[in-house]
């Protein structure tokens, strides 16, 4: 990915896009206190593709930012979905939008969980070795130390 602005704001508009699916998910499974379970987990796990045909129908998105879409829940040891995907078969726009979206989703008040601070929530994140890019994890840490969320 290359440094400097355009990898800024290519990573700003992944930010923003990353989720655009959910909207075609139910309520009642967005906003669940609990755990979800079997066919409810199927259901949420479609957001990336929603996500993916909403940007493809729309047109005008690069196929960047439709990968980050799509593929924002795969893990670099293949365990991730939609598809699987490894390694190098994961973009580096990918990787960075994937450790930011796990860090927010464990920092963030949600339905189902209590907010957690950013210490635990880095080291859950330093857990999941095999399945996080190491060296782009190792460049968010300062950023994971010094984010606050908004009010």
């Amino acid at each position: 990915m290359a440094s400097g602005k355009p990898g800024a704001v290519h990573l700003a508009i992944a930010g923003l896009l990353h989720d655009v699916g959910k909207a075609f998910i139910p309520a009642e499974i967005l906003e669940k206190p609990g755990r979800l379970e079997g066919e409810e987990q199927v259901v949420m796990r479609q957001h990336v593709n929603h996500g993916r045909n909403i940007l493809t129908q729309q047109g005008g998105f690069s196929p960047e930012m439709i990968d980050v879409v799509a593929h924002h829940h795969e893990m670099l040891d293949g365990s991730g979905y939609p598809n699987g995907l490894m390694g190098n078969n994961i973009k580096d726009l990918v990787r960075v939008l994937t450790i930011s979206d796990i860090f927010a989703a464990l920092i963030e008040e949600r339905a189902y969980k209590t907010a957690m601070d950013n210490e635990t929530a880095y080291s859950i994140l330093e857990s999941m070795k095999g399945k996080l890019d190491p060296a782009l994890l190792n460049a968010f840490k300062p950023i994971a130390k010094e984010t606050k969320l908004a009010a």
